[in-house]
């Protein structure tokens, strides 16, 4: 060792001193190397911990890019409802081009504002408009659809495909960093889940082509958003007709990589709408439900309701549906979309009316499946994927007619039975269904217990189709069903029963009986607590209750602030059986221009000598309400969205929006929601 020669060199050097000095150098140096030794072994220990460190964590990088992040939370892929996903036309060469929604560039804007100068005035105002010639001048706008139509075999006729790209290009935070909100329609949705942007994903369902495909490309996308978020699960929620597409999903490819599901308005057996279009008479619009509808989708409490008196709906309704066959039904029949939308009980009718064995063959055979293997099965299907652990729910609408009119208890859109399998009578109906047990509905139309999920479906009266996020119960609902273990069922929180009304702003007040959950009018209760949903201030005129011995005695009109409750005491007998019974509130909303309006709220009153279920019973006060928040709107884009049937009468309410209502400042750069 050369450190050890350096020492005997430096012992001789010490010749001549005395005994003493030579000890202490002597012990100085053996010290010394001593300490050299050791050093030298230390490095070889260190660099042996060193490589056995490199060894084992060798595959650390790649477990950091591919393996869990550590979380414990599961990502959420968005599955759209029905052209909530854009479209766009990819030549081999050339410029990318959306083609849905149709963009509104200068040539279509003339085109529009030609033909709204040419027939709205005489169709609006005057109720002998000629109808035939507003459907005809229709027809000049089909340019903006041609690249969007299939062959008789259910392929695009053109290389038209949604939003393309690497898995983390449909992550939440990248599309938000690259401005990319605006090609997707479930943006308030997206932003009210509690979980990080980087956890949420977009699938971009190409909604035109049947289930059968769809599911095969999500199965896809769920295994490389696994791969990209190093998660061995994801979670879905599904809206409208992504919930058909989930539950075709489970049935196709099980629920092993699904943790849990929320399904809002989903049509799993399709929506009676689809049938209407082409073949109900009496189809029409309803303008107080428009009014309400429009006012949802934009985002904005607006007092447009003396306006909509002023147009013909009649006439609106007979060249909405007449466009729709003239020049609508021939595109959709190629759609696997819509054969996926035809209700069960038409389907066999209108496949052999409508598709030829031989040029539709592919097309058939991809709707059987959704009408042969899916949709008799769906009960069971769920049950099957619970077994396997994947948490499902359903959220949906309730009590309303269908946007034309026809009574089926509805969201609008899709018929109760068809989002959750509960038996439904019509709104309106003045017999109920018979029964006193928890799954039965206040307003005793709905029995959930012969639903697909029983214990896993919660119903919202008079939501609109696809508006959970605009509802605080319905928001905190899918929100804790998704990132927590707090809701096991439909009696798990008193917050949250079955059955409650929607607490949208734009419904105005939210009233339910102290003690009790909301619908219900038990010996418990002692007060009436009416809360404020608006953004805006509301009078209350007067409270009447029919089909039972109730009332308020109000003193003077009630004035509520923006989310303020108030307890008022009334007087009842409660019955000797169960006895369904509503009450009426007329009030005032302060609008730039005061709204009179009407409400109703179906209760249900237990007899004072039964025995009140746990699952009625109610201490907590009512969550707080959050106003609407403001989105910018095109009206136009909005109803395309709802269904190209509606545009003329969009463009009506477009005119009389912007002369009657001044603009206020706008938040974003997207749309609201898409079509559902």
């Amino acid at each position: 060792m050369k450190h050890f020669r350096y020492m005997v060199l430096s012992f001789g050097r010490l010749a001549g001193r005395s005994y003493s000095e030579r000890f202490l150098q002597v012990f100085c140096l053996t010290a010394l190397r001593d300490c050299i030794i050791m050093y030298n072994m230390l490095k070889k220990i260190i660099a042996i911990v060193l490589i056995v460190l490199v060894v084992l964590l060798l595959p650390v990088p790649v477990l950091a890019e591919q393996g869990s992040c550590g979380c414990g939370q599961t990502p959420v892929i968005i599955l759209p409802g029905y052209g909530g996903s854009y479209l766009f036309y990819q030549p081999e060469e050339g410029v990318r081009q959306q083609v849905w929604p149709p963009v509104i560039d200068g040539g279509a804007v003339r085109s529009i504002a030609d033909i709204a100068l040419d027939v709205l005035p005489r169709l609006i105002i005057d109720a002998g408009g000629n109808a035939d010639h507003a459907v005809e001048r229709f027809g000049d706008l089909l340019f903006m659809l041609d690249k969007i139509e299939l062959g008789p075999d259910g392929t695009s006729l053109h290389p038209t495909d949604t939003f393309t790209g690497d898995v983390r290009d449909f992550r939440w935070d990248v599309m938000v960093e690259r401005g990319q909100q605006r090609y997707t329609n479930q943006q308030p949705i997206t932003e009210s889940l509690d979980v990080p942007h980087d956890h949420i994903y977009k699938f971009f369902n190409d909604w035109r082509l049947s289930h059968v495909e769809g599911a095969s490309r999500l199965h896809e996308f769920i295994r490389a958003v696994m791969e990209d978020s190093g998660h061995d699960q994801v979670s879905l929620f599904a809206i409208s007709h992504g919930g058909q597409l989930a539950t075709a999903y489970f049935h196709l490819y099980g629920g092993d990589y699904i943790d849990r599901a929320v399904l809002l308005a989903p049509a799993i057996q399709g929506s009676t709408l689809a049938i209407d279009m082409f073949e109900d008479e009496n189809f029409a619009f309803d303008p107080a439900s428009l009014l309400e509808v429009l006012m949802i989708y934009i985002g904005r409490e607006t007092a447009l309701g003396p306006h909509f008196h002023r147009v013909h709906m009649a006439q609106l309704s007979d060249v909405a549906v007449q466009i729709a066959r003239t020049y609508l039904q021939p595109i959709a029949m190629n759609f696997g979309s819509f054969w996926d939308l035809v209700p069960p009980a038409h389907y066999e009718r209108l496949k052999a009316a409508l598709l030829c064995p031989v040029e539709n063959a592919r097309l058939i055979e991809q709707a059987n499946v959704m009408h042969h293997e899916i949709m008799p099965n769906v009960g069971e299907i769920f049950r099957r994927v619970q077994e396997q652990g994947t948490r499902v729910s359903i959220i949906a609408g309730s009590g309303l007619p269908l946007v034309g009119g026809n009574p089926i208890n509805s969201d609008y859109v899709i018929e109760v039975a068809s989002t959750t399998g509960a038996r439904a009578l019509p709104v309106g109906s003045e017999t109920v269904l018979p029964g006193d047990h928890l799954h039965l509905s206040p307003d005793g139309l709905i029995d959930a217990s012969e639903a697909y999920l029983p214990r896993h479906t919660w119903f919202f009266h008079r939501q609109y189709h696809g508006q959970a996020a605009w509802d605080v119960y319905a928001r905190e609902l899918y929100n804790l069903w998704l990132f927590s273990d707090e809701i096991e069922d439909v009696f798990s929180d008193p917050r949250f029963p079955q059955f409650r009304d929607s607490a949208n702003a734009v419904d105005g007040l939210s009233v339910r009986f102290s003690g009790n959950v909301s619908g219900f009018l038990t010996a418990e209760s002692e007060l009436l607590l009416l809360r404020n949903l608006s953004a805006f201030e509301i009078t209350l005129l007067s409270v009447t209750a029919q089909g039972h011995d109730f009332t308020v005695p109000l003193a003077s009109r009630i004035t509520l602030r923006p989310g303020e409750t108030k307890r008022l005491r009334y007087e009842t007998i409660l019955p000797d059986e169960r006895q369904q019974f509503t009450l009426q509130l007329e009030f005032v909303r302060e609008l730039n221009v005061p709204s009179r309006e009407t409400r109703q709220f179906v209760f249900t009153a237990i007899p004072a000598d039964e025995d009140i279920p746990r699952a009625l019973r109610f201490e907590g006060d009512v969550i707080p309400a959050v106003p609407l928040r403001f989105y910018p709107v095109r009206v136009l884009l909005i109803v395309l969205a709802l269904g190209a049937s509606l545009t003329l009468a969009s463009l009506a309410v477009g005119v009389i929006y912007k002369k009657s209502v001044s603009p206020k400042k706008k938040t974003s750069q997207f749309p609201p929601s898409g079509i559902y």
